[in-house]
């Protein structure tokens, strides 16, 4: 019985740091347990028009929806993954019409 009691603690023991690994390991500004992206700008459409914005940390669901806390004027946007493109660099101007000029209202 002392081998199966030791089996069972090192296979409980081994599922509970894996599942310490994949919550705990969350590098970059992406909170989902996929992998990790560093993504710091985003180009929203907003009523007909592309808005960029700088981003504090951002997440996405497994529908098209995607959130988004920016640190340009602390707002959540929640929209949707077709009127959103991420940027890991400031995208060059052509790529958007205004930039985000909103300081924490």
């Amino acid at each position: 019985m002392g081998v199966k009691k030791q089996i069972a603690t090192a296979l409980a023991a081994s599922v509970l740091c894996a599942t310490a690994l994949v919550g705990l390991s969350g590098c970059g500004n992406r909170d989902i347990f996929d992998m990790n992206y560093n993504l710091n700008y985003v180009v929203i459409e907003e009523n007909g028009q592309s808005v960029l914005h700088q981003i504090s940390s951002w997440s996405d669901s497994e529908s098209d929806s995607v959130t988004f806390h920016t640190s340009c004027c602390e707002n959540y946007i929640w929209t949707s993954a077709n009127k959103a493109v991420l940027y890991e660099n400031k995208p060059d101007q052509e790529m958007y019409d205004f930039e985000c000029s909103h300081v924490h209202e």
